[in-house]
């Protein structure tokens, strides 16, 4: 049985589009021939759409129309290559000796970080030699925030800085987040951390006034949302839900979102313009009765819209969503039955015609996933419950029923709310259905109380919406705006609390699951497969999908074998820190200076994915100079220590060297860290592989360090400069 295309034309085009975008980007972005590529399909479809238009024959149309879809393949691929800016002569890269200084222009919002803030320059000029030249490239600048001022620089500003951007270094542990990768995605291959006396405000001149002015406003409201809300728990959440400024963002209650599934609600994107389209359609909806009033209503719920868009910051979650509502609401006005796939296409397509690395923003997929999600499975999961027998007796649910009987109106309320619960519950199942594949891939876990949270929290979030916007709007009006904040306020600690108290429930949170790409795309296949089963009723996509749980499975039982019989050391990348991990089986002891606590960002950022790609769950902790559970350790006089497993012996130097003879102890690895005192030649008396000299160490002492070593011959490690180091154990 063949699946429908016809009626979804704009689907067809926008999977082409994005195949086309993933061939350039899977192929290492260096295919050269996309324009040439571009203009063969081209040239082919329109001879063979003469050919089709002369012989009119079936299967001339059907070559036509795949030679069309090919040439938004080969388009995908050539907007990919023309959008990658590091090819280009006269980038950043392509300089072969480091700049002087250089002039450029702040070109997005500056986000607040705990004593500094981070924003994104769009340089302009490099002074090379003394002489000044025309350049391309953004260097993410991160300038220090100790002054009297809200911000130290902002949308638009022109600055000279004196001395050179640095490339974005590769990941410094094994699976940890790529940041390079991910700045890569927007054109970002540099940074510079700056000092308040290294760079000068020289000009003004925004790339984009509109989005200039809409942060400005947003800035100005913000604010105010500061000044009526002091608590900063609640302030943190108002200003992320409404505004979608999460800078103060408040760390245990984002870990708690996150835990409840709840975390969409603070990001202002589709979920946000949904409630405000949902409110304006509510509104307007009376006013459908003739074409002038189905133009003006459209046009008055556009405009908002884009204003929503514009107090926002005009964020690209925000641009997108505001596309997809505004197609559906021209379609409506036009009388015109829509389509969600095809909307949905249009507005995927149109962002990706802008750019073609959306496609990569994590943001992007989830969100389109649940839309889809939502569009697909929703309606069918509502269908599983009847409620017309219950509903036969109620009222409608609108003012006239209202005014007439205010108590008929409140009965036919609650008949109605057990289909309203049963819609949000269907809503949050859907959406979660569809996006868990990529929300294992990217964050590793699973929220196992995402239903009874969203349940109530999307509610709340709602109502927190319309009335911190309505409070905005009437802030100037004596009591209304200070009533309308402490509303908008308790909503938000209501909220808050709920959140905590999922959060707190027995296993509310399936923590460490590492799935690779493949297993990714094989998750989605089986859910794939396994609607088309029920959708069409044929055995062979139960068949297959039974297949790839058998794949599956196959991969797991690989991955379980090939953990139980790893033995690992690792000597961890962090700034300041000593941290090394001894992995056996499933089992793992992380040894770690004070400064890194399990719930420490360190911690979680660094050193947590490689102990779950490892299978490690819950590993032991254990301070340095201290006796490991599964490790004979052994103090030595001079205050060093000694940690041995099974086919591993780690000698720790943090203090100078001062026993005689190490024979006995014969180490595999020594840890040099915390600036030890050692002669290097007391060094060459131990019979080791390599020195590992880790990030406690200063610069300095590394450098004046490293000449040493080299001429005695003795083999080292710098973590700090090559990375963690990570060694089999036989």
């Amino acid at each position: 049985m063949q699946l429908p295309w016809a009626p979804y034309p704009f689907l067809r085009i926008t999977l082409c589009f994005i195949a086309g975008i993933l061939l350039y980007i899977i192929s290492g972005r260096e295919f050269r021939h996309s324009q040439e590529l571009l203009a063969f399909f081209m040239v082919a479809f329109g001879a063979a759409y003469l050919v089709s238009r002369n012989r009119k024959s079936a299967r001339a149309t059907a070559v036509a129309g795949t030679l069309g879809l090919l040439c938004f393949m080969a388009g995908g691929a050539w907007l990919a290559d023309w959008h990658h800016e590091g090819r280009q002569d006269a980038h950043l890269l392509q300089l072969r000796q480091a700049p002087a200084a250089y002039v450029g222009t702040v070109s997005d919002f500056v986000a607040q970080k705990p004593g500094y803030q981070n924003t994104v320059l769009r340089v302009e000029q490099v002074q090379v030699n003394g002489e000044w030249w025309q350049v391309k490239g953004n260097v993410q600048i991160s300038v220090p925030h100790d002054s009297g001022k809200n911000y130290e620089v902002s949308y638009g500003d022109r600055l000279l800085i004196r001395g050179a951007p640095q490339t974005v270094p590769p990941p410094a542990n094994p699976n940890q987040f790529d940041y390079r990768k991910y700045l890569a995605n927007k054109n970002i291959y540099h940074r510079h951390s700056l000092r308040l006396n290294q760079f000068i405000k020289i000009g003004e001149a925004p790339p984009n006034y509109l989005k200039f002015y809409s942060i400005q406003l947003r800035r100005k409201l913000d604010g105010l949302l500061r000044a009526a809300i002091p608590e900063r728990r609640e302030y943190g959440i108002a200003s992320a839900l409404v505004l979608g400024v999460k800078d103060d963002l408040d760390n245990a209650i984002r870990t708690a979102y996150a835990s409840t599934g709840t975390m969409h609600v603070l990001a202002v994107s589709g979920l946000h313009v949904g409630m405000i389209y949902l409110l304006l359609s509510w509104v307007f909806g009376r006013f459908r009765r003739t074409g002038r009033q189905r133009t003006v209503g459209a046009a008055a719920i556009i405009a908002i819209l884009v204003l929503y868009a514009f107090l926002t910051g005009l964020s690209p979650s925000v641009q997108r969503a505001v596309l997809m509502f505004s197609l559906v609401t021209l379609a409506q006005a036009m009388q015109q039955k829509t389509n969600s796939y095809n909307t949905l296409a249009i507005a995927a397509f149109t962002l990706l015609f802008l750019n073609p690395y959306n496609l990569l923003e994590v943001g992007f997929q989830l969100s389109f996933l649940a839309v889809l999600g939502i569009v697909y499975i929703q309606p069918k999961l509502f269908k599983l419950l009847d409620f017309d027998a219950m509903q036969a007796s109620a009222a409608p649910l609108n003012w006239k029923t209202f005014k007439e009987s205010p108590a008929q109106f409140v009965k036919s309320a609650m008949l109605h709310l057990p289909e309203k619960l049963w819609q949000l519950l269907t809503l949050s199942v859907a959406a979660q259905v569809a996006t868990f594949p990529l929300g294992l891939l990217y964050f590793h876990q699973f929220p196992s109380y995402f239903w009874l949270a969203n349940l109530l929290v999307v509610p709340l979030a709602m109502l927190v919406l319309y009335v911190g916007v309505a409070a905005l709007a009437l802030c100037w009006v004596p009591m209304v705006g200070w009533a309308l904040f402490r509303l908008h306020y308790g909503l938000i600690w209501c909220m808050n609390e709920f959140n905590l108290w999922v959060g707190q429930l027995p296993h509310a949170i399936i923590q460490g699951v590492d799935v690779s790409v493949l297993q990714t795309w094989l998750l989605f296949g089986l859910l794939l497969l396994l609607l088309l089963f029920l959708a069409y009723r044929q055995l062979r996509y139960l068949a297959l999908a039974v297949g790839v749980v058998g794949l599956l499975s196959y991969q797991q039982l690989q991955e379980t074998v090939q953990q139980s019989r790893q033995h690992r050391f690792t000597v961890y990348s962090l700034r300041g820190t000593t941290a090394f991990s001894h992995v056996k089986g499933r089992e793992a002891t992380v040894v770690a200076s004070s400064a890194l606590d399990p719930a420490a960002t360190d911690f979680t950022f660094h050193v947590q994915p490689h102990l779950w790609q490892q299978g490690v769950r819950q590993p032991q902790f254990v301070r340095l100079h201290a006796p490991a559970p599964t490790a004979a350790y052994a103090m030595l006089p001079d205050s060093n220590s000694v940690y041995h497993w099974a086919g591993l012996r780690v000698l720790l130097l943090s203090r100078p060297l001062q026993v005689k003879s190490l024979e006995p102890l014969q180490p595999d690895y020594v840890l040099l860290c915390k600036n030890a005192r050692v002669v290097p030649e007391d060094l060459q008396q131990i019979s080791f592989r390599k020195l590992i000299l880790d990030t406690s160490n200063s610069p300095w002492y590394l450098e004046r360090l490293k000449p040493q070593l080299l001429a005695l011959g003795i083999p080292f490690h710098d973590v700090a400069e090559l990375g963690a180091f990570v060694a089999e154990v036989e």
